[in-house]
């Protein structure tokens, strides 16, 4: 935003002067003070869709350098975290119970033009997972919902958060200065008239304090990446000699992973004879097509301006395969089902479960994502009744990033570069164009036999995912034009939450990496950050701010692929040219992998609380307590007989909801019912479950 030279300064000194209360301190220059975020803090970018870029200051980066890298990477965003904090300072201690009537966001005008929006002018979001630092009387909250991508918002603080002898807190002069436009330049000229413009909003409160910001172009990288994929050929090749077996002729299979450079294991495929013949498997072909690949030798993707086209460092050979139904091919081809695998697991993990779809006549593609399936030099084998063994390539996306010689599932998915916490965020968006790219593939022709027909038909591509599948399945069937529905099973959105609730392994050891000295509690951290719905949290745990501050900025470089951020995109705020998706949601209560309000953000940004499926995993467990204790892999059909049945129970509930053409979520309680005597699958109307 383009600012006058008028300098804010000595707003609480100016105060003193005019107010004995406890007052909302105003200071746009200092994130510390705020409220922020601020536009305060950007400057002009024409490069840029939001028209600005964040500038926020530096720290000494000889004393401070994985926060000063941290910060030039947010430097080159063009606006703030949709999903990000709030900062509001007071000059004394506040009742921190009246918070969450005193704070509270306020929508503007996007910024954007062309775009489907989510609310009016004027909407009011409270806030949520308020914390209170009574060290230094400053609040931190965020938006009780995804706030919309490309938009202006105001932080708005009421006379309704009280202090400790239950009196208002009042506006410091800087403030009513700002308000007058005696100070702060175009910032305050506009942050006068944006309140002014929706006043009735606050209601009868008395507004002591404010920001102006603007929310970065979350989908931007993707849409400037569509058309790249357009011009790049996909030069599908089919990979082995022959590149294909029928299945009724194998008797087992195996990944045969590379682990190390020399060293392998072994894998079994849980595919047996009888499921082959039971759900319709006819034919697994092997093949491979060539994918812009934007990531560069660190697993890091550059930022690139909002308005620029984002440059392939080079193309990747991809290795995919493909189960084919026994039934013929319709004329076009059969229907498609993409399969996004979890983290740790392989393009021959979740899609042979998806595979039971070639008895609804789906042909189901598996391929690994980033930093998946171990070594280039995997391969599939597979043992024919007759006693012969076919291999076959599986080539593994894995990378020894650790340098301890082995490459372990995973590994180059998640990535943690001194001063630059990328976690799965380029993961994601190559995994993302590299499942965009095979879908142009697909489109092109594949023939996958060479009899001269395609065998796959372009108009019909669905998408199955799980877990880390159903993260960057989240962002694909948000951005993809070809991708009409999805099911995205235990998903997991805001990946803070995630680390902090039920994978506080991954967080230990990214805090452990960059600092040491963030690991606050022995070898463990304690952040002092709530989830949804939890009471004010005091922030009174020594390190837990350094931890905070650290996860807000991952949190905020995560933003341009979150699941959550782009979940609107599949329904209330389509893309341009792109329709509603739909999309079904499964999710198990009690998941101890990916927290229950992990998925349910997702859900809630979606706005599809009426295509989810909870799997009641108490009554199973009270029914048959051998269940394993984690219900995260239910969709995964593998263990007990009582854990086939669940498993084969949701996968035909995807099945079904993908065939449907319709949004109404399939009730499979009556294949469970004989085996539990309970319906075990929660269709909607849904509680969604915030613990």
């Amino acid at each position: 935003m383009s600012l006058s030279k008028v300098v804010i300064v000595g707003f609480a000194l100016q105060a003193l002067c005019f107010s004995r209360g406890v007052r909302a301190q105003f200071d746009p220059r200092n994130p510390e003070i705020g409220p922020f975020p601020s536009d305060f803090l950007t400057v002009p970018d024409s490069a840029q869709r939001t028209g600005s870029r964040v500038n926020l200051p530096l720290p000494d980066c000889k004393a401070f350098p994985s926060d000063c890298g941290e910060l030039t990477l947010i430097n080159q965003l063009d606006g703030f975290n949709p999903t990000g904090r709030m900062t509001v300072k007071f000059s004394a201690p506040v009742n921190p119970d009246t918070l969450r009537d005193g704070l509270l966001y306020i929508w503007l005008d996007p910024v954007l033009p062309g775009r489907f929006n989510l609310g009016p002018s004027g909407r009011v979001t409270v806030i949520n997972q308020p914390v209170y630092d009574p060290a230094t009387n400053t609040a931190y909250a965020k938006p009780d919902e995804i706030l919309e991508s490309g938009r202006r918002y105001l932080i708005v603080v009421t006379d309704k958060v009280r202090d400790l002898n239950g009196d208002p807190v009042e506006a410091e002069l800087g403030f009513n200065l700002c308000l007058a436009k005696q100070i702060g330049g175009d910032y305050c000229a506009q942050l006068s008239d944006a309140l002014a413009s929706v006043r009735s909003s606050v209601g009868s409160a008395n507004v002591v304090n404010a920001s102006l910001y603007t929310t970065l172009a979350s989908s931007a990288w993707f849409e400037q990446v569509l058309p790249v994929i357009e011009q790049t050929s996909a030069n599908f090749a089919r990979t082995g000699s022959p590149n294909s077996i029928a299945m009724s002729t194998v008797q087992g299979l195996l990944v045969h992973r590379q682990t190390t450079a020399t060293q392998f294991s072994d894998l079994p495929v849980p595919l047996t004879p009888s499921l082959i013949a039971q759900f319709n498997v006819g034919t697994l072909a092997f093949g491979s097509f060539q994918s812009p690949r934007f990531i560069g030798p660190t697993f890091a993707i550059p930022n690139t301006p909002t308005l620029s086209t984002p440059v392939p460092v080079g193309t990747e050979e991809i290795f995919f395969h493909v189960w084919l139904p026994k039934s013929p091919a319709p004329a076009r081809g059969y229907p498609v089902i993409l399969a996004g695998h979890g983290f740790g697991d392989n393009s021959f993990g979740l899609a042979t479960a998806v595979a039971t779809a070639n008895a609804a006549g789906y042909a189901v593609i598996g391929m690994n994502a980033v930093g998946h399936g171990r070594g280039p030099k995997t391969t599939v084998r597979l043992f024919r009744a007759d006693g012969s063994v076919a291999e076959f390539p599986a080539n593994g996306r894995g990378i020894d990033l650790n340098g301890d010689g082995t490459i372990d599932d995973g590994e180059g998915c998640l990535v943690v570069a001194p001063g630059a916490p990328l976690g799965f965020r380029d993961c994601f968006r190559q995994t993302v164009v590299d499942f965009l790219q095979l879908i142009h593939a697909v489109r092109t022709g594949i023939d996958l036999d060479g009899d001269g027909r395609f065998d796959l038909d372009p108009s019909l591509i669905t998408y199955f995912g799980q877990s880390l599948g159903g993260g960057y399945g989240t962002a694909l069937t948000a951005v993809s034009p070809d991708i009409k529905a999805s099911v995205l099973n235990v998903a997991f959105g805001p990946q803070t939450d995630t680390r902090l609730s039920s994978q506080r392994g991954i967080s230990r050891s990214f805090l452990a990496f960059r600092q040491p000295s963030l690991l606050n509690n022995g070898a463990d951290f304690v952040d002092d950050l709530p989830l949804r719905f939890q009471p004010v949290k005091l922030r009174t745990t020594p390190g837990s701010a350094a931890i905070q501050e650290v996860f807000d900025r991952v949190d905020w470089l995560e933003a341009v692929t979150s699941p959550v951020v782009l979940a609107p995109f599949i329904k209330s705020a389509t893309l341009p040219g792109q329709g509603i998706k739909r999309v079904l949601f499964q999710m198990a209560l009690g998941d101890q992998t990916v927290a229950n309000p992990s998925t349910t953000s997702i859900i809630r940004a979606a706005n599809v609380t009426n295509q989810v499926s909870l799997y009641r995993f108490d009554i199973a467990k009270s029914v048959d307590p051998t269940l394993p204790p984690n219900p995260h892999t239910f969709l995964i059909p593998v263990g007990s007989n009582a854990t086939a049945a669940i498993a084969f129970a949701a996968l035909q509930q995807g099945f079904t909801f993908l065939a449907s053409g319709s949004v109404v979520v399939p009730d499979v309680n009556t294949l469970l019912r004989p085996l539990f005597g309970k319906d075990l699958f929660e269709e909607p109307p849904v509680t969604l479950p915030e613990k």
